[in-house]
């Protein structure tokens, strides 16, 4: 076994497991939907009942995929610690050093935004919170919304963080909207793709005889 901080075992990491990962997380977000869709095709001739029985598949499919990549999860991330001791840097604790190795520079910057009093937050902490590639298509409103937090902040360093935030955001309409939610989050980008594909094909029916 080999000592290696965080952020270098996510390289590693990737190596290992990041192309089956994206291939696995692929065949899901579009071969489920057919899983489903095709499944009330199998099981009943009505239309309607096709269509609900493809909805009910598609919320009992959903709970056990859930489950499933959980344990693929954790059995990847034991099979990566039967070669890599991993270490945590910057004094982040070993849950945090785990999601650096899967997460990489993203969870280093979200972590480190986190950890800070928002007055406290650098110009590199700001730059971190608008890197990747879909981040990219709301760079300005990402710099804009940390900057200003910022300097709300530094104007008012006794000021509590928790409501007090959230109300600033809203008041000055720099909350996070739902089309910047849906790109720059994994989850929500995958939800919109399976969600639309079963949409499709169950109001167009393309298999249906």
């Amino acid at each position: 076994m080999f000592g290696m901080l965080d952020y270098r075992a996510h390289k590693l990491y990737l190596i290992l497991f990041g192309i089956p990962w994206f291939i696995l997380r692929w065949v899901a977000l579009i071969g489920l939907p057919f899983l489903y869709y095709g499944i009330g095709l199998e099981l009943v001739n009505n239309r309607l009942l096709q269509i609900l029985v493809s909805l009910v598949a598609l919320f009992i499919g959903e709970f056990i995929w859930l489950i499933i990549v959980t344990y693929i999860d954790k059995f990847s991330m034991f099979l990566f610690g039967l070669i890599i001791d991993v270490i945590p840097a910057d004094g982040r604790t070993k849950e945090e050093a785990t999601m650096v190795v899967k997460g990489g520079e993203q969870v280093v910057g979200t972590l480190n935004l986190n950890k800070k009093h928002p007055s406290e937050w650098t110009d590199e902490d700001i730059a971190f919170s608008k890197k990747g590639f879909f981040q990219f298509f709301f760079q300005e409103k990402i710099n804009d919304r940390f900057q200003r937090v910022r300097d709300h902040y530094q104007a008012n360093p006794d000021l509590p963080v928790g409501y007090e935030l959230d109300r600033f955001m809203e008041t000055n309409n720099l909350t996070i909207g739902w089309p910047e939610r849906i790109v720059t989050n994994i989850s929500y980008r995958g939800m919109v793709i399976t969600y639309s594909l079963m949409l499709y094909l169950l109001l167009f029916n393309p298999m249906g005889k």
